[in-house]
């Protein structure tokens, strides 16, 4: 019994519609896909949907945790019983401190990042798409560790981003202290 060559096709083709389906879910909910977002809604100028795929909160806390390394040695000797008893209550007063900050200066933190944003160049923004697309991705579970790179400035930017919320969109929770002291201060030498 011969079956029609149409056959062949329309199964060919259900085929290859439901293998390039399942591509396409799985790359819109990858953290690339957010990366991508974000660069458009800054390319866009549409900062409310830039905003939508960071914590702003989370990425703040861990910036000032880091900080606070640079500035105090976390290494206090085991005998030193009212240094630890000080290094704790410092890091417990900050934790308690850090939220209640982050909503009062939350308003002006917004504007002074939108003024930055304004001033990124055409140029800017087609690197930092450049830097998305060939980020490295390390996806575990929820969370995912990035590396974006930036070929002009031999420089690299480190994310862990996360899967939260109802949603479950894939948000900036943190930023490497580091790899931001190091592209802020070559921004400041220009």
């Amino acid at each position: 019994m011969r079956r029609s060559p149409l056959v062949f096709i329309a199964i060919a083709l259900f085929l290859g519609i439901v293998v390039a389906g399942v591509f396409y879910y799985r790359y819109q909910s990858s953290p690339r896909s957010a990366l991508h977002q974000m660069v458009t809604a800054l390319t866009e100028r549409n900062y409310e949907k830039f905003y939508a795929y960071l914590d702003l909160k989370s990425i703040l806390s861990n910036l000032m945790q880091e900080t606070g390394k640079d500035l105090i040695s976390p290494v206090i000797p085991e005998n030193n019983y009212l240094g630890q008893l000080g290094w704790k209550m410092g890091r417990k007063f900050a934790q308690q401190v850090l939220p209640r900050l982050f909503e009062a200066i939350e308003q002006d933190l917004h504007k002074l990042i939108n003024q930055y944003l304004n001033t990124l160049t055409t140029k800017e923004l087609l690197a930092l798409k450049a830097a998305v697309s060939l980020a490295e991705i390390n996806q575990q579970g929820d969370e995912a560790k990035v590396t974006l790179r930036f070929a002009k400035e031999d420089g690299r930017l480190r994310l862990i981003m996360s899967k939260s919320g109802k949603d479950r969109t894939w948000r900036v929770v943190s930023v490497s202290y580091e790899d931001l002291k190091k592209l802020v201060s070559k921004e400041l030498m220009e």
